[in-house]
């Protein structure tokens, strides 16, 4: 080779050479300044062989992130909080990998990129665990920072707090919501005041939120949106006067709860009561809404006086609301459709003028025909409000339902489910702790497999109201309104888990498991309480005793693992929320207890063994079940009211004498007192009460026997005298009328 093809050679090389350096430059530069919070990708990062990532104990975990909106600082923080606290040394907030020392693990944030998710949903995350030139990394990706948050929490359910730190496994997933909109419903119902009809001094004050304070608020709002909801639907009744004793009370400490909703990036929904403005413990007596003659309801200067007077304090809430839901029916005192279109008009445009952004929902709730009322909200111009069927399935028969979807379609109507009684039953009723997982999978994969697929669902809310007690519903019902193919054990360990860490959490699974089994069962017809096919307790009563004497001891032994640092934001610790199931254990036992007696009653009976001493025996067996500190209703505990059942049938089966328990009698009489109390607040003049007015039997759903029992007491103790005419009042209900 001569001289001149040398030196060409040689120049091509050295060319070669500064070449490929410069291309190695330019892509460890660009890695480095990969930003945060933009569309990322693990490219040809190495994925096949990805092992678990390890952050060490007391060494700092490397997050690179950006972050630039309020949503997104919130929940970077929280992220980064979780690790210091896992691995007892601050996390490292850093904005580029260059800055992370080579060979660490390194989580990298971003969003902004729908692309990369593959949907359109603002809440759709995408999380990949890889090896980047040997650095193991995460990266979590949110379409927005919607999607990021939902990324983050994500990853903290799925990391591992052992040794010797915390572990997260390989991950590759791309999730968005089945549901777009998911609510937590938050009802107007405090435990002490009982439907305004009575007090229940008994009932733990920690259940009651309108006594939470700012930062117990923002937790407990931050719980639910850890759980997976989008957002939140508050309630605004006279009920919830009555229970602050002013309007103006309830509507600071409900303006709180939207403002923490708020900062969280969810979305708020205000449902109102829009034709009932008295009663449930709330007198109002400028309130009528009966017309004049010559008057509608909606003409007629007094009737509209009262309407315009509560909407304008509803209309309070505008500026915070994203939407209006109208409740018309039950309660509900306007008849005439015409007045009902008119007012609701007048409400959605009373929010409009504040907040032109407001949306409008309707509910179907006992309008008598979900059909007829879609129809004439759209004779009526309201074709652009989000109509909301009922999620209570035995009001929809096999095609019912589908058939809407048909309609709604076929109409180009939005549609959405209201859920009320699916996650448990209304604490002014028989409000119980109930765990129903199982039964919301199987109504979400039927509706899902059904009507969704006819006409799609675009909201969906489910009702929050015995609080603290019923959050691992609440969990599960969000859970599987992102995805209703997950595995019902899988989200109630995860929530167990994810509170109580390993140790503990499977005590808390099994205790769910308990009181699901027990009082919900699989599907709604078992957790109904009105259905016939309703049961409490499990086929085998001896089981399901001996589970609940384990469940009581081993929450009773509980220790908290202050080495575990909890998942979840929580308005309280979890030892309080475990005081709080124990006297539900205590109920579950009682009744299972009771059941085995029952049959070992039936059993000496049949051995022919002495009606009196049969009579000793139920009288022995029958301990009434208490009320606890729970939560009770109108109608009291349901084992208490079952196992009653069960001994008042024996003994009519056996033809035995049975003996109640004085002290239920007078707690029940006193109720009954309050009630007949209430009543008379209404009234100027006495309150009559007729001879076995249900009144006295009904709102309690007792027997008409049971009523005058009670009603019997408080004649023989004087708080009620008899009227010349058979009836009666109370003796001193002077102190009661309204003045």
């Amino acid at each position: 080779m001569d001289d001149l093809h040398i030196k060409k050679f040689k120049r091509m090389k050295i060319f070669n050479y500064y070449t490929h350096c410069f291309l190695v430059a330019c892509v460890i530069v660009c890695y480095s300044l990969q930003p945060a919070f933009a569309a990322t990708s693990p490219g040809r990062n190495d994925t096949s062989e990805t092992k678990a990532l390890l952050f060490s104990t007391g060494k700092p975990a490397y997050i690179v992130a950006t972050p630039k909106t309020d949503v997104e600082k919130r929940f970077t923080a929280r992220l980064a909080d979780y690790f210091t606290k896992v691995l007892r040394t601050p996390a490292k907030l850093v904005s580029q990998v260059s800055a992370v020392p080579r060979g660490l693990p390194v989580i990298i944030l971003s969003s902004a990129s729908k692309k990369a998710t593959g949907s359109s949903s603002p809440e759709a995350f995408t999380i990949s665990t890889s090896r980047a030139n040997t650095r193991p990394v995460i990266y979590a990706n949110g379409n927005t920072e919607l999607g990021l948050k939902h990324a983050i929490q994500y990853l903290i359910l799925k990391s591992e707090q052992r040794s010797p730190g915390l572990v997260i496994q390989p991950i590759n997933i791309s999730e968005a919501p089945w549901i777009p909109k998911r609510e937590w419903t938050l009802c107007p119902w405090a435990p002490e005041l009982v439907r305004g009809a009575f007090n229940n001094p008994n009932a733990d004050k920690r259940l009651n939120v309108w006594l939470y304070g700012d930062q117990q608020i923002a937790d407990y709002v931050n719980m639910f949106d850890a759980f997976g909801f989008s957002g939140c639907q508050l309630m605004e009744t006279v009920a919830n006067y009555s229970i602050l004793g002013s309007v103006e009370a309830f509507q600071d400490r409900q303006l709180k709860f939207a403002k923490a909703i708020r900062t969280n990036g969810q979305d708020v929904t205000l449902w109102v009561w829009a034709a009932q403005f008295n009663n449930f413990g709330w007198f109002d007596p400028e309130v009528t809404y009966s017309p004049a003659k010559g008057h509608s309801a909606f003409t007629d200067p007094k009737v509209r006086a009262g309407f315009e007077k509560y909407y304008n304090g509803y209309a309070k809430m505008a500026p915070y609301v994203d939407m209006l839901i109208t409740h018309f029916y039950d309660p509900g005192s306007m008849k005439d459709r015409a007045d009902v279109f008119s007012y609701m008009r007048l409400l959605l445009d009373k929010f409009r003028s504040k907040n032109p952004s407001v949306q409008l929902g309707v509910d179907f709730w006992a309008s008598d025909s979900d059909s007829a009322y879609m129809k004439e909200l759209l004779d009526n111009g309201f074709s652009d409000a989000l109509l909301l069927e009922s999620s209570m399935p035995h009001l929809y028969p096999p095609g019912k339902r589908e058939a809407l979807h048909q309609e709604a379609a076929k109409r180009k109507l939005r549609m959405g489910v209201w859920g009320w009684h699916t996650a448990e039953i209304e604490t002014d009723q028989n409000p119980m702790m109930h765990v129903n997982t199982q039964l919301l999978k199987h109504f979400y994969q039927q509706v899902k497999n059904s009507a969704a697929i006819i006409h799609p669902i675009s909201y969906w809310s489910e009702m929050e109201a015995y609080h603290l007690v019923n959050i691992f519903t609440m969990y599960s019902s969000a859970q599987l309104l992102w995805n209703p193919e997950r595995d019902a054990d899988e989200i109630l360990r995860e929530i167990s888990y994810g509170i109580w860490g390993p140790e503990n959490g499977i005590k808390i699974f099994e205790a769910l498991k308990l009181i699901q089994d027990t009082r919900s069962g699989p599907t709604w017809n078992t957790y109904w309480v009105w259905s016939k096919e309703h049961r409490l307790g499990t086929a085998d009563p001896h089981s399901d005793l001996i589970r609940a004497e384990k469940g009581i001891t081993d929450l009773q032994n509980l220790k908290t693992d202050s080495s575990f640092v909890v998942k979840f934001p929580l308005p309280f610790s979890p030892a309080t929320f475990v005081e709080l199931m124990i006297p539900h254990l205590f109920q579950i036992r009682q009744f299972a207890q009771s059941r085995v007696e029952v049959d070992k009653i039936k059993e000496a009976a049949g051995n022919g063994v002495s009606k009196s001493e049969l009579t000793r025996l139920i009288n022995a067996a029958w301990k009434p079940i208490p009320d606890y500190n729970t939560w009770i209703g109108m109608f009291g505990p349901l084992e208490a009211a079952k196992q009653e059942k069960l001994f008042r049938d024996l003994a009519k089966e056996l033809e035995l004498k049975l003996e109640e328990a004085g002290w239920v009698r007078l707690r029940d009489s006193n109720r009954q007192l309050q009630v007949l109390q209430s009543m008379q607040r209404n009234l100027s003049e006495p309150y009559i009460i007729e001879p076995g007015s249900p009144v006295l039997w009904s709102s309690f759903n007792w027997s008409k026997e049971k009523g005058a029992d009670r009603f019997e007491l408080l004649l023989k103790n004087g708080c009620v005298e008899s009227l010349s005419n058979g009836r009666y009042r109370l003796s001193n209900w002077a102190e009661y009328s309204r003045k």
